[in-house]
Parts: C-alpha cells; sequence; structure tokens
C-alpha cells in the first residue's frame, strides 16, 4: 500500500456510533444479521462443517454506491455466496451507508470498519482474522479494491474497533472502477462518474479532481499488496474494461500478484446469456481464487 500525501479525504468525517455488543456465538451452518459499525448491518453466514478458524469471504454490493444492499448483485452473491460456504468459509455480507445523502467517504469507511468488527469477532464467527478476503462488482468492486490498496494512511480506517486492522490478503474486484479520474464521457460511464461526484457533495470544482484521485484505488497500488483477482467484460457500457487494465498494469508494475480475466461478452453484471466464460465458470473462478490464497495459500501466478 503506497503512502499518499495531501488534504484529507473529501466529506464531513462521519459521526461515528459507539461500537455495537460483541457478536454472538454462530455455530455450523447457521446465519444471522448484525449490526457492525455505524448503524450499518452484515449477514453472516457459517459453512456447514467448522474445522476450527475458517477463512472468511466479505461480500461488498454494487449499486453506483447510492442503492443496493447485502442481497444485491444476482449470481455474483446468490451463487458465489453459498460456493463459498460449501468450501468451508465464512460468508459475509454487507450493506453500507448509501448516497447521495451519505456523503464520502461514508461508504469505504463502513466497509473498513466491517472488517475490522469481523476481526473484533473472529472467535465467536469461527473466523481466522489472518485469512479474509473481499469480493464486488461495480461499486462493490471499487471498494474492495481499497480495501487491498489504501492502507491506515488514507485517513479510512477511523471509528470503532481501532486497534483491528481493515486490510484484506486477497480481492476479487468485477467491473469496479478503479481510476474515478478516467471514467469516461460517453454513456452510462458518465451517470458512474456523476453519481460519485454527488457523493464528494458541496465541494468547489478546483477541488474535484484531487478528491476523485484521492478515492481511486489506483492511487494506493503498492509493494505488498495482497493478490487480485480483476475481472472485466469487453463489452461493458458501464464501468470500461480500460479501468481494470490500469488497475492491472499498476498492480503489475508495483510487483503485486494479479490475474486478469476478461469475459467475451459478459455485460457490465457478467450475465449475459452465452458470454465466456459462462457464469458457471464465473462462479469456479472466482471460488478457486480465494480457495487457492486463503485456504492452499498458494502464490498467485500473475498474468492476464
Amino acid at each position: 500500500m503506497a503512502p499518499v500525501a495531501g488534504p484529507a479525504p473529501a466529506g464531513a468525517a462521519p459521526v461515528v456510533a459507539p461500537a455495537p455488543a460483541p457478536g454472538p456465538t454462530l455455530a455450523a451452518g447457521q446465519q444471522v444479521t448484525v449490526e457492525y459499525c455505524n448503524g450499518e448491518q452484515a449477514k453472516i453466514t457459517e459453512p456447514a462443517t467448522l474445522h476450527g478458524p475458517a477463512p472468511a469471504a466479505v461480500y461488498v454490493h454494487g449499486g453506483s454506491w447510492v442503492s443496493g444492499n447485502d442481497d444485491t448483485g444476482g449470481f455474483i452473491i446468490n451463487r458465489i455466496g453459498p460456493a463459498l460456504a460449501a468450501q468451508g468459509f465464512v460468508v459475509v455480507s454487507l450493506d453500507y451507508r448509501l448516497g447521495p445523502r451519505r456523503h464520502w467517504p461514508d461508504q469505504i469507511v463502513d466497509v473498513k470498519c466491517a472488517v475490522r468488527y469481523l476481526r473484533a469477532n473472529a472467535a465467536q464467527f469461527h473466523i481466522d482474522p489472518a485469512d479474509i478476503g473481499a469480493w464486488g462488482q461495480s461499486a462493490g468492486g471499487h471498494l474492495v479494491a481499497l480495501l487491498g490498496t489504501a492502507g491506515p494512511s488514507a485517513g479510512w480506517d477511523i471509528g470503532a474497533y481501532a486497534n483491528e486492522s481493515s486490510g484484506v490478503q486477497a480481492v476479487v474486484d468485477m467491473a469496479g472502477p478503479s481510476d474515478l479520474l478516467t471514467m469516461g464521457n460517453k454513456g452510462a460511464a458518465v451517470l458512474v462518474a456523476e453519481s460519485f461526484i454527488h457523493l464528494l457533495g458541496k465541494v468547489p470544482h478546483k477541488q474535484v479532481g484531487a478528491d476523485l484521485e484521492r478515492a481511486s484505488p489506483t492511487t494506493y497500488v503498492g509493494p505488498g499488496d495482497p493478490p487480485f483477482l480483476v475481472l472485466d467484460s469487453n463489452n461493458d457500457e458501464v464501468v470500461s474494461p480500460q479501468q481494470s487494465l490500469e488497475l492491472s498494469w499498476d498492480l503489475g508494475v508495483a510487483g503485486v500478484p494479479h490475474q486478469l480475466l476478461t469475459v467475451e461478452r459478459g455485460g457490465h453484471a457478467f450475465d449475459t446469456k452465452g458470454e465466456v466464460p459462462s457464469e458457471r465458470a464465473i462462479v469456479n473462478t472466482v471460488v478457486g481464487f480465494f480457495v487457492h490464497i486463503l485456504v492452499q495459500h498458494q502464490p498467485l501466478a500473475s498474468g492476464a
């Protein structure tokens, strides 16, 4: 994680609520919804069988930072989540504070606090705190990429569980914006870029560019970041595949293990009939990546 100098991130510092009560102790196969930070909720699902502390996989939904919840995402949560649980993962799906009512950086502050909450309650949830991964699509991809690249120097590790780390050990970024300065000026990409700019609230026009840079995962990429699996689609009109290429390039320059998978004709949500690889193959690829890194603890061979 490369240190970044400069002013604090855009937006007023959020009002941080006291830490919620400790999480419940769960049994194998049990699911519970908990309040983790700032009044937000997370759904936690234990694997069917427990053999001691297990790796955890955290899902962060998309929705242009202004919509969605822990069930949003179609097969990306509804199939990948159960497939991870079947492989022995504790699966966590998050809500977070949404814009435009809640300004940036509330969204990443929440997601980072959720990871710290999981570490603080690792014993109750049977989580191995050294093996936490995260996956997300679109805005969720942007947020999990920041989990992997932006350390405490970014200024977002505030609030409860300050003694815990918000870092993750593996990231799957599915069509997430990586450089908010180069999102594009055509079609749906404009709407996504404008959605984020609205998150910034009332900031001077001359400050917007710097704020977008500070909110971009590419700004923070550095040696020591966790392995990444980056997925894009060659016909994505919402988030250009150039975004994933830029992130992949920066990860490569920093020596971060990563793989880039381009889905042919997958659209923004990777759910188009006839896409290659298929939806089923995408599920297997994501699950296989997490198993490889967080269960087998094997190095990742980088490649496009």
